[in-house]
């Protein structure tokens, strides 16, 4: 079983070549959660360093390459559980991804007790409200925990395509 964890504050590094620390959440009294050791113990800041994280433990898969579009489908999932962690759910307090025989399984912890909706959409011009129904159809799984301070969204995808 591979994976890749995520529970600490990440560190970029910026184009002058110094380091900057993405927003911290809100923690006790509004101070940051304390970061956990580990090169792995970091949580993306970003979508796409979210996505980076997942390519890269795809990318080490014994059946690597994946199909191209297992791996859209899976680094899709990815994007939005974290922005929707992002933009709904305070911010991310755990990032998690592994690989498990075939499948993989992405989790991401927010701030936010609230579970995860689909708007009803009347005007299909308005943007947002798409990515959870996404989520939902691309996985073989979906599961909602609640946590002490939120809840975490787990999603299984399988990592052979269907019908190919």
């Amino acid at each position: 079983m591979t994976n890749e964890t995520a529970t600490g504050r990440e560190r970029n590094s910026g184009a002058a070549g110094g380091a900057h620390e993405a927003a911290p959440g809100p923690g006790a009294h509004g101070d940051p959660p304390a970061p956990v050791p580990g090169a792995q113990d970091r949580r993306p800041a970003t979508a796409s360093a979210a996505r980076e994280r997942v390519r890269r433990l795809l990318d080490g898969h014994p059946g690597a390459p994946l199909h191209p579009r297992v791996v859209n489908d899976v680094l899709l999932v990815t994007s939005e559980l974290v922005t929707n962690a992002l933009r709904h759910g305070d911010g991310i307090a755990a990032f998690h991804a592994e690989l498990d025989g075939g499948t993989v399984r992405i989790s991401v912890t927010d701030r936010s007790t609230a579970p995860p909706s689909s708007a009803s959409r009347r005007d299909v011009t308005t943007p947002g409200g798409f990515g959870w129904p996404l989520v939902r159809r691309l996985s073989r799984s979906v599961t909602i925990t609640p946590t002490r301070d939120g809840k975490t969204v787990e999603a299984v995808l399988l990592l052979a395509p269907d019908g190919v």
